[in-house]
């Protein structure tokens, strides 16, 4: 029960996390070709990506101690819903919070993936295939575009796109790799 409940998480989080980068990137033509001809710039995309487009938007908590946060107590075993994308844009951290930039350098960790104790077991496997798969769809899709209206999941628990339609030149990007 264990492994086919990580299976099912990995394997659903990831992909929906995929096609909400690729519809973010196809918004933002220019990244998507930056991205296409510097597929070094990957690894920093996804990081980018998952802080600016999460499909993740929360997570849920009970307050073990009494805590005051910001001047508001919350007593021991209140239920909290934390609203994990609203604090990767929180513009005391990040600058230019609303930019998508996968040039950012220097980014602070974005809650997405958790912390703590609850921080995903799958991250540095997503992080992984996040990576290989925008390094191979940006080269060989250039110059995206959304052919359709994209409809998202409720952001009750895990989101993400139910449809992308895209359309998409023939060819790909020269690569130095090939």
């Amino acid at each position: 029960m264990l492994s086919a409940s990580l299976l099912a998480a990995g394997t659903d989080t990831t992909r929906n996390q995929l096609a909400g980068a690729v519809q973010a990137l196809s918004a933002h033509p220019d990244r998507w070709a930056l991205l296409a001809q510097h597929p070094e710039l990957a690894a920093g995309a996804v990081h980018e990506l998952m802080r600016y487009y999460p499909i993740i938007f929360g997570t849920i908590r009970q307050a073990a101690d009494d805590v005051e946060l910001a001047g508001v107590r919350i007593p021991a075993g209140t239920v909290v819903l934390a609203n994990t994308a609203a604090a990767n844009r929180d513009p005391d951290v990040y600058e230019h919070p609303d930019r998508l930039d996968i040039t950012r350098e220097g980014a602070p960790s974005m809650l997405t993936f958790g912390g703590g104790v609850h921080y995903c077991l799958g991250a540095h496997l997503a992080r992984l295939e996040l990576t290989e798969a925008l390094r191979v769809i940006t080269q060989c899709m250039p110059n995206p575009r959304q052919s359709g209206p994209v409809p998202w999941k409720a952001m009750s628990g895990i989101s993400g796109p139910t449809a992308l339609p895209l359309e998409f030149d023939i060819g790909h990007y020269a690569s130095p790799s090939r």
